[in-house]
C-alpha cells in the first residue's frame, strides 16, 4: 500500500502567542482613552518604537501590529475604497461655494428695452438719454433713427442724467463728438472718436475738455493739442 510521503514529515509546530507582544497590544489599546506614552514591560525590548499619543493608526503602528506599507496598500485598494459609502469622508469647505445662483436672467435688462429715449437736439446732433432707477445711458441717434450708446453707469436713485451740449469737431484728421452731461451742477464734457463701427470713447481728450465752458471751449482746446482740420 502506497504511503504519503508527506505523512513522515514532522507535524508543524504551532507558535505560542508572545506574552510580551500581548502585553505591548493591552498598553497601546489603553493609550486610546488614557493618551499615555506606552512602555514595555520588557526592557530587551526598549529598542522598540515606542507610541507617545497620537490617532488610532499611530497606536496601531506603535504597537507593531501593521506595518505603514500594509495600511497604505489596504487603503488604496478597490475593497476599501467601495466599502466608504459616498458621503461619508467630509469634503473642504473651500471646494464648494455657497453662493452661486443660477445666471439665467441674472443680467439687468438693456436700458432700451425698459425705458424710453429722452431726445436732446443740438443742431444736426441728436443725441438722448435713459434714466431708469440707479442706472443711465447717454446715446446718439443718427439720421436714420439708429441708437449708439455713447456712455453707461450707475446713479443715485433720485438723480436724473440729461445731456447739456454736444459739438462735433474735426481733430486730427478723425471726427470728435464731444458730449456734455450730469445732472444739476454736476456736469462734464466726454470725447468720442469715430471709428469704422461708430463713436469709442477717448480717455485722453476727455480729460482735456472735461471742465470745458462751453463747445467753442471745446474746440479751442482740441485744436491746442493737435491739427484741426
Amino acid at each position: 500500500m502506497p504511503t504519503d510521503p508527506l505523512m513522515n514529515l514532522p507535524p508543524d509546530r504551532i507558535p505560542e502567542p508572545s506574552q510580551d507582544r500581548m502585553t505591548e497590544t493591552i498598553a497601546a489599546a489603553q493609550q486610546l482613552f488614557t493618551r499615555q506614552p506606552v512602555k514595555s514591560t520588557d526592557e530587551a525590548a526598549a529598542f522598540r518604537r515606542q507610541f507617545f499619543g497620537g490617532t488610532w493608526m499611530e497606536a496601531i503602528l506603535g504597537a507593531g501590529l501593521v506595518t505603514a506599507a500594509g495600511i497604505i496598500a489596504f487603503s488604496l485598494s478597490p475593497t476599501f475604497i467601495a466599502a466608504v459609502p459616498p458621503g461619508s469622508v467630509p469634503l473642504p469647505a473651500e471646494t464648494f461655494r455657497t453662493d452661486m445662483q443660477e445666471t439665467r436672467g441674472m443680467r439687468p435688462p438693456d436700458l432700451d428695452m425698459i425705458a424710453p429715449l429722452e431726445p436732446a437736439t443740438f443742431g444736426d446732433l441728436q443725441l438722448g438719454v435713459r434714466n431708469v432707477e440707479d442706472r443711465f445711458g447717454v446715446y446718439l441717434v443718427d439720421d436714420k433713427g439708429l441708437e449708439q450708446q455713447l456712455l453707461s453707469g450707475n446713479k443715485g436713485v433720485q438723480e436724473a442724467i440729461s445731456v447739456t451740449d454736444a459739438v462735433l469737431t474735426a481733430w486730427n484728421g478723425q471726427q470728435v463728438l464731444s458730449v456734455r452731461s450730469g445732472f444739476g451742477d454736476l456736469q462734464r464734457w466726454d470725447a468720442f472718436v469715430e471709428e469704422q463701427f461708430g463713436f469709442t470713447l477717448s480717455p485722453t481728450l476727455s480729460r482735456i475738455i472735461w471742465d470745458a465752458a462751453d463747445a467753442q471751449d471745446v474746440r479751442d482746446r482740441l485744436a491746442a493739442t493737435g491739427a484741426s482740420d
